[in-house]
């Protein structure tokens, strides 16, 4: 079976690469200049032609890309969850997004980085080129990136260089540093199949009705460790809710990385396990909850009570 270019399948962008094709073309690798490089099944492929979170998905994939973080195998089953639980950015968010990117993909201060925006979108977590270019024309407004004036490049051309800028690398440390003005909640818990519900109709919206945004890396596996991407979005946090039910190590890991950037942890468990906590942890409150609505109520009381609505 020949390698032929084919159209990405998660961010439609025609005549990207085709790595390898396995198992009687049932698993595919692509490099595509949007998304990255990823491999994905022939029934996902299927799924993602449809998804209604294709852009979410291509700045999923390109982000673990440039960290340099493994991809798991986009099967339908995990493509159906990631499609459900991939967060939607502000369009302030997004230009975080993308500026952080810029950040990532810079050797040096003031060494400048090409921008393609027809590659580049998902960067920004964009839908398309013209968003894209809406970020970069933001970030270039706050004076947080230049665009090289030495190559007489502008906006119609089809690339440009830009530099983060002074301005640029202080508003990065900064912002790293000022928690209060986040808007996310990073959701440590098992992620086994029987508590989804539980985020889902319990954790989520109970965050979400205090005007936060619930976040947690459950499109990928934990590997039981705090990754490079764990370590952003949680630094990328206003607090963490962690609900210690089944007793996960990786669980434990995230509320004390948390506990150790000073960010408040909201402890959660069912009764059921309430034995079976941690003996250093234990000294902490716990949400208890026997059922979805319990914890509903009580999680957005104690968010109320002790962070605010945001």
């Amino acid at each position: 079976m020949t390698n032929e270019p084919k159209q990405c399948p998660v961010c439609k962008l025609d005549d990207q690469k085709v790595l390898s094709v396995r198992d009687y073309g049932d698993k595919t690798t692509y490099e595509c200049a949007r998304c990255g490089k990823y491999t994905i099944s022939g029934t996902a492929e299927a799924i993602a032609d449809r998804a209604d979170k294709s852009a979410e998905l291509s700045g999923w994939l390109r982000e673990r890309n440039i960290l340099g973080i493994d991809i798991p195998m986009l099967t339908s089953d995990f493509l159906s969850e990631a499609v459900k639980t991939l967060p939607n950015y502000s369009p302030i968010e997004k230009q975080h997004k993308l500026l952080r990117a810029i950040e990532l993909m810079t050797a040096y201060p003031g060494k400048e980085v090409i921008l393609i925006p027809v590659q580049d979108a998902s960067l920004a977590w964009a839908n398309n080129e013209q968003e894209f270019t809406y970020y970069v024309k933001a970030l270039l407004e706050r004076g947080l990136i230049e665009i090289n004036s030495t190559k007489h490049r502008t906006f119609n051309d089809p690339l440009f260089p830009v530099v983060i800028t002074a301005e640029g690398w202080k508003y990065l440390e900064s912002e790293s540093k000022n928690i209060e003005d986040k808007a996310q909640a990073f959701v440590a818990m098992s992620f086994d199949k029987s508590l989804y519900s539980i985020f889902e109709n319990a954790i989520k919206p109970a965050i979400e009705s205090t005007g936060y945004r619930a976040y947690r890396v459950d499109s990928e596996p934990h590997l039981e460790r705090i990754d490079t991407k764990i370590i952003s979005e949680i630094k990328n946090s206003r607090f963490i809710v962690a609900d210690v039910t089944q007793q996960k190590a990786g669980v434990y890991y995230e509320a004390g990385f948390a506990h150790g950037l000073g960010l408040p942890v909201i402890w959660c468990v069912n009764k059921a396990d309430l034995a079976n906590v941690h003996f250093d942890t234990r000294q902490y409150n716990h949400i208890l909850w026997e059922t979805e609505d319990e914890l509903r109520e009580q999680l957005k009381t104690y968010i109320l009570a002790t962070i605010g609505e945001k």
